[in-house]
């Protein structure tokens, strides 16, 4: 048992320095984003094949230096291509403790505090929203808060479900914007609409829906027999970040008597910023939430609040009352098992709480505030840079943008549409290719576009111009 436990501190004392390095490395520039080799490379690298014995404790410590050096860098300044970046000690520690006491958060009993913790950070959550009698549940990503909250307004909507399924009269439909995520669509096909039981909503230039369309969608609906119940506006979408008009769609919503979400996922975290809270005015109308603070927040992965304005929608929507994990004890109020899609869950609150105990409010405002001046600066070097041009106005923290080679200058319209599509996917995945920069791409308004994401606040104008530069060089 000694010589096991020296083992033990050995390498968890090796895992701290290598756990350091990383982070260091993360921001080191000369060191690439990603290493980038094949699918079949990597298996031979990682020698995947599983012993017959086993090789020790040892063992796992180069599979760790292995795994470090060819995943991506998401901590890494020049790593703009996805929804989230940075890294945050705190967080981190919290994720590691999290492992380290490995419970499950469906009863007090098993994770008290964990509950304790979770039921905080919602109320927390709650009264940055504007929702005074509210209630919550993190869960595993957006796409599952979007999840909860489509089967919620369901619930509401058509009760007899949760015990009958639906009927043949009951033909539910909901709607999105023409740009919000996917999740929500895959969201009512689960809940048993079908792929054609969600009607995508038309957008304005910006990309954000249009009231007027959303209300000319639910009489539309409404004239073909099916019954319209809820609807999701998006506080920044995927691609060109933009927020839908919370209060006007709550105006609809209202007159039409639907459940509206609000698919805060990226965009949520603009509630902590008095200078951009503005952008989700209205919100407190709203009957659900999804808030991602492993976004703009800068959490580990995952970290995903589903937030609800009545207290008692989550229980009423999939309470099952297994009495084999649910007692009647005295702190049984506390369990939050029946609030959930899950029964095992991770402790995910844990980590943004040790977060928000080091930067408090001002520093997550700092943070958001921060992202946005970057995404900003990036818009003026775009401009101001020959042979690249913004694609639409945008209000959030990304920049969609192309590029046109040289050899084009003097095309217009859709020919210089075409080479500019072309262009992208060339010089993007060339990029990738090298591990310089890794930046996303997107179809916006027909074309392959990049999409660069400020979400590291790491990330100078330095970095921004030398991506722009290394564009024009695989030119």
């Amino acid at each position: 048992m000694l010589q096991q436990q020296t083992e033990i501190e050995a390498l968890f004392d090796a895992a701290g320095r290598l756990a350091a390095d990383a982070l260091q490395s993360n921001q080191d520039r000369t060191h690439p984003v990603v290493h980038r080799v094949s699918p079949e490379e990597l298996i031979r690298c990682l020698e995947l094949e599983l012993p017959t014995e086993g090789r020790g404790l040892e063992s796992v410590l180069d599979l760790a230096r292995k795994t470090l050096h060819y995943s991506v860098r998401t901590g890494h300044p020049r790593f703009m291509n996805q929804l989230f970046g940075g890294f945050d000690a705190a967080a981190i520690l919290g994720e590691w403790i999290c492992a380290l006491t490995n419970t499950s958060m469906y009863t007090f009993e098993a994770a008290p505090v964990g509950t304790v913790v979770e039921l905080a950070l919602i109320e927390r959550l709650n009264r940055f929203v504007g929702f005074e009698n509210g209630e919550g549940v993190f869960a595993p990503g957006g796409s599952v808060s979007n999840l909860i909250s489509v089967l919620a307004a369901r619930h509401r909507a058509f009760p007899h479900v949760k015990d009958e399924g639906l009927r043949p009269s009951d033909r539910p439909v909901m709607f999105t914007s023409a740009e919000a995520h996917y999740s929500l669509q895959r969201a009512g096909m689960i809940a048993g609409l079908g792929r054609n039981g969600t009607v995508c909503v038309p957008v304005d230039e910006v990309g954000r829906m249009i009231p007027g369309e959303l209300e000319r969608c639910i009489l539309e609906e409404r004239r073909k027999g099916r019954t319209p119940f809820f609807v999701a506006a998006t506080a920044g979408t995927t691609v060109p970040g933009a927020f839908d008009p919370i209060d006007e769609i709550a105006n609809v919503a209202e007159r039409h008597g639907l459940w509206m979400h609000i698919d805060g996922s990226y965009g949520g975290s603009v509630l902590l910023s008095r200078q951009h809270r503005h952008l989700m005015r209205g919100c407190e109308r709203a009957d659900s939430i999804a808030w991602n603070p492993h976004k703009m927040m800068g959490v580990p992965l995952s970290s995903s609040a589903t937030l609800m304005r009545t207290k008692g929608s989550l229980v009423s929507t999939m309470g099952m009352n297994a009495d084999y994990l649910f007692h009647e004890e005295s702190d049984a109020n506390w369990d939050l098992g029946d609030r959930t899609l899950q029964c095992g869950r991770r402790v995910d609150a844990l980590k943004l709480w040790f977060s928000w105990q080091v930067l408090g409010d001002r520093g997550f405002e700092a943070r958001v505030d921060g992202l946005f001046d970057q995404a900003s600066r990036m818009r003026e070097l775009v401009r101001e840079r020959e042979g690249f041009r913004l694609i639409r106005e945008q209000e959030g923290a990304n920049v969609c943008f192309r590029y046109l080679p040289r050899a084009h200058r003097s095309a217009a319209g859709e020919e210089r549409d075409r080479h500019e599509h072309e262009a992208t996917l060339r010089i993007r995945g060339k990029l990738a290719e090298e591990g310089s920069f890794l930046v996303n791409y997107a179809s916006l308004d027909g074309a392959a576009t990049f999409r660069l994401v400020a979400s590291n606040p790491d990330t100078t104008e330095e970095d921004q111009t030398a991506l722009l530069d290394a564009i024009e060089a695989e030119d």
